[in-house]
């Protein structure tokens, strides 16, 4: 019993020493972590299965609810709510800072920009199921064609993945002299929740 506990801690401990590695260098950081090849055999099964630990661990701890805002949307104001709720998560997670959610941002950063050989599996496992659930928001809110619908993901997928870059000079530009990072993201918010508001028919309001 004292041996499966101590090693359940040491797999717990090895993988949050990894994940703002995986962050800032990718899926080949095992040297860096202070792990060898057999101990990450081990406790992971693999590097590509430490990989998705760290992810999983992430996302499951933070990012789960962009998966299904989507859920159990029957009024006009849970639609508002729960599309400010996806717009203002995903912008926070990808411009954070502060562990652990720096992390998040790190990887997402990763594999948009650097890929690595475990990118499909970040994409299928994680992004798709995130952005689909953004797309079914968007559709629940109003008719708009698929032109439209992809239009509109493809500018807040954008702002995502700018603020998620790491060099805060190429952000600064773009946001007024005084202004913080945190403050004009919740402008950045409320302009893109506005867009997704403007639609010829809320599909939760009656037709007059």
């Amino acid at each position: 019993m004292r041996d499966a506990k101590g090693k359940t801690a040491t797999r717990a401990a090895r993988l949050d020493a990894t994940k703002e590695l995986f962050a800032a260098k990718g899926s080949d950081i095992c040297t860096e972590a202070g792990a060898n090849i057999a101990l990450v055999s081990r406790y992971f099964g693999s590097k590509s299965g430490l990989y998705a630990e760290v992810c999983r661990s992430l996302y499951d701890g933070l990012a789960a609810p962009l998966s299904h805002l989507d859920v159990g949307i029957s009024i006009a104001e849970d639609w508002r709510r729960n599309v400010w709720k996806w717009i203002g998560l995903a912008l926070r997670l990808a411009s954070a800072t502060h562990s652990p959610a720096k992390a998040i941002a790190g990887i997402f950063r990763q594999e948009v920009f650097n890929p690595s050989p475990m990118r499909k599996y970040f994409r299928d496992t994680f992004m798709t199921p995130i952005f689909n659930c953004l797309k079914r928001l968007i559709e629940m809110g109003g008719s708009r064609s698929d032109a439209e619908t992809l239009a509109l993901m493809t500018r807040i997928r954008s702002q995502i993945a700018f603020y998620a870059m790491p060099n805060e000079t190429w952000r600064k530009p773009f946001r007024p002299a005084g202004m913080t990072t945190v403050s004009w993201i919740s402008h950045i918010v409320e302009d893109l929740f506005c867009t997704v508001q403007e639609t010829p028919r809320n599909l939760f309001e009656p037709v007059a």
